[in-house]
C-alpha cells in the first residue's frame, strides 16, 4: 500500500492500527487469533532517484525546481524514519507476544529500487511516472525487478532458511 506524501511507504497505518489498538498483544487478542510465530513485514520502497534538471545546469533554478528538491528530501528523511519505528516496532511487538513455550520472531524485510544491481534497468525505473497507468511491459518489468531483489534479499533468505523452504 502506498501512503502518498504522508506515509510513502505505507508502513505508518499498520503502527497507528496495532499502537491505537493498545499493542500487538490487544490487537492479536481482539481478533481471537493466536500469537504467530513469525512477523513478516516486507517494505518495498519503490521511489526513483531521478537526477533534478537543475543539478544539469549552473543556472538559478526555478522555484517548481527548488519546491521538488525540499519535497523530496523531506520525503526521504521521513521515509528513513518510518523504516526505523518499523524495525524497533515489530521487535517490541515480538516481544510482547512471545512467550517461554513459544517466542514470535520478527522479519522487517526492506526492499528499493535503488538497490536493482543494472544500471540500464534502474535508469529505466527512474524515467517512469508514478501513475496508475502503466504499459504490460513496465508492470512485468516491476514484477520481475521486484521478485528477483526479494529473492536476493539476505532477510527474506533467513526467513525461507527458518521456515524450511
Amino acid at each position: 500500500m502506498d501512503g502518498g506524501i504522508t506515509d510513502n511507504l505505507g508502513l505508518r497505518v499498520i503502527y497507528e492500527v496495532v499502537e491505537i489498538s493498545g499493542g500487538a498483544k490487544v490487537f492479536v487478542e481482539k481478533r481471537g487469533r493466536e500469537p504467530p510465530r513469525q512477523m513478516v513485514v516486507i517494505s518495498v520502497d519503490a521511489s526513483t532517484q531521478v537526477e533534478p534538471e537543475m543539478d544539469k545546469s549552473n543556472k538559478q533554478p526555478s522555484l517548481r525546481e527548488t519546491m521538488g528538491a525540499v519535497t523530496s528530501i523531506h520525503l526521504h528523511r521521513y521515509n528513513t524514519a518510518t523504516l526505523s519505528l518499523m524495525n524497533d516496532s515489530l521487535k517490541r511487538w515480538a516481544q510482547e507476544l512471545s512467550t517461554p513455550a513459544k517466542p514470535v520472531t520478527p522479519h522487517f524485510i526492506q526492499i528499493a529500487f535503488a538497490d536493482v544491481p543494472q544500471p540500464e534497468l534502474l535508469a529505466y525505473f527512474n524515467l517512469l511516472l508514478t501513475s496508475f497507468d502503466l504499459t504490460d511491459e513496465q508492470v512485468d518489468r516491476l514484477i520481475a525487478a521486484g521478485r528477483e531483489l526479494l529473492r536476493d534479499n539476505s532477510d527474506f533468505q533467513r526467513l525461507l532458511t527458518e521456515l524450511g523452504r
